[in-house]
Order: structure tokens, then sequence, then C-alpha cells
């Protein structure tokens, strides 16, 4: 084997097909870039001169990383952020849906405030499930949150039975 056919080899991509811009040679779009540079397109550009906003996304797999990016510039975010935020405004309408419900409950008749312990049990479970998926679908290094303290929770319904008593 020759000099020349090593040097063939190295210059022809995978099953022998040789790249489009060979060492040495501007690519096309080098060549659209350093015209576009020469005619003043690339000045006054926003953020020039300014570090490049990049975001921490150590934590995300390498694989997702540039989905989570595009999904972030269209104004979403990955599944766990969204469940995460899904979680938080629930508890934000459980806690108002509990002030409520203790401003009503002195006019409540027995039937009544069982009906609204039923209720507040459901409301609770349903955000004690929106945790649990939120915790096993989130990936390692994000951080769980922490269930309902159930018999905690449910005493706050309780407790104004105790102090209108």
């Amino acid at each position: 084997m020759s000099k020349d056919d090593d040097a063939n080899k190295r210059d022809k991509g995978p099953a022998g097909h040789t790249p489009p811009a060979r060492p040495g040679h501007a690519s096309l779009i080098d060549q659209i870039m350093a015209k576009a540079q020469a005619d003043g397109l690339m000045d006054n550009l926003p953020g020039q001169g300014q570090p490049l906003k990049l975001d921490d996304d150590d934590m995300v797999p390498a694989e997702y990383r540039l989905g989570f990016r595009m999904l972030k510039s269209s104004g979403f975010a990955p599944p766990w952020i969204e469940a995460r935020r899904e979680i938080d405004e629930e508890r934000t309408q459980v806690a108002s849906w509990l002030d409520d419900a203790r401003r009503r409950w002195p006019h409540l008749t027995a039937p009544a405030r069982a009906a609204l312990r039923v209720a507040y049990r459901r409301k609770l479970d349903d955000l004690q499930r929106m945790i649990i998926n939120f915790n096993l679908k989130a990936p390692p290094g994000v951080q769980h949150v922490e269930g309902l303290r159930m018999a905690a929770e449910l005493g706050k319904l309780d407790d104004q039975l105790i102090t209108q008593n």
C-alpha cells in the first residue's frame, strides 16, 4: 500500500464517501458568514460582546438537553417541571378551598359537614397522587416533593370543629 492510498483513505468518510468540506477549504456556511460579517450584518446585534446565557442543565441527561432547550424556548418545560408547577397550583387551590370551607363550617348541618370532610379527603388524595407520580417520574438529581401527612391535613378541617364547639 502506498502513501497515496493512505491519504485517500483518510480523506474519505465512512463507506468511502468524500466529506463535503475538506480541511483548508471554507465551507459554504463559512463563506456566507464571512460575507455577512464583511457587509456589517453582524454588527450591533442584541447581546453582542456579552457572555452567552447557558442554562444550568447538568442534571439533565445529555440525550434530553436539546429537546428540553427547544421546549423552554417555546414556552414549555420538561414534564417533571410542569408536574411540579401543577402540584404547587393544586396546593394553592386546596388551601383556598379549605379557607372557604372553614368560613362556611359554622353554618352547615351535620350531613353537610360530613360531605365537606369527604370532599376534602378526595382533594387531598388527588394531591397526594400527583406528588407520588412526580416523585416516580422525576429524573435522578431532582429533589422529590414531600408527601402529605394525611392526619395533619385532615386535622386542619377538624380543628375548625374543635374551635367552634
